[in-house]
């Protein structure tokens, strides 16, 4: 048997009252190094580059300075310098598309 939800437990969020959670698109370009290493750059906002010993460590650098980033941007009133259109990929790098919550 199913549970029933409970109507009186509600968070009666709908329509317009939902809240808004800003959401932008990391696009990062990671490539493997010649020594096992790994490097990855933010290809649609400058100066955000990253090495780890693992992609997943790299990634997680880069998307924590990318969500720092924009906070700061957002909160001093500033618009986004997006790079548009992004960065071009090198031969050697793999492009990642993660979307980051503020």
């Amino acid at each position: 048997m199913k549970p029933t939800p409970d109507p009186s437990k509600s968070l009666d969020i709908t329509g317009d009252s939902a809240p808004v959670v800003p959401a932008y698109t990391c696009k990062v370009y990671i490539r493997k190094n010649e020594n096992g290493t790994v490097t990855g750059r933010v290809a649609n906002l400058a100066g955000l580059e990253a090495s780890g010993a693992g992609e997943r460590d790299v990634l997680l650098k880069l998307t924590r300075e990318f969500k720092s980033r924009i906070s700061q941007i957002l909160t001093d009133g500033q618009d986004i310098p997006w790079i548009d259109p992004p960065q071009s990929r090198q031969e050697n790098e793999q492009m990642r598309s993660i979307p980051v919550h503020l």
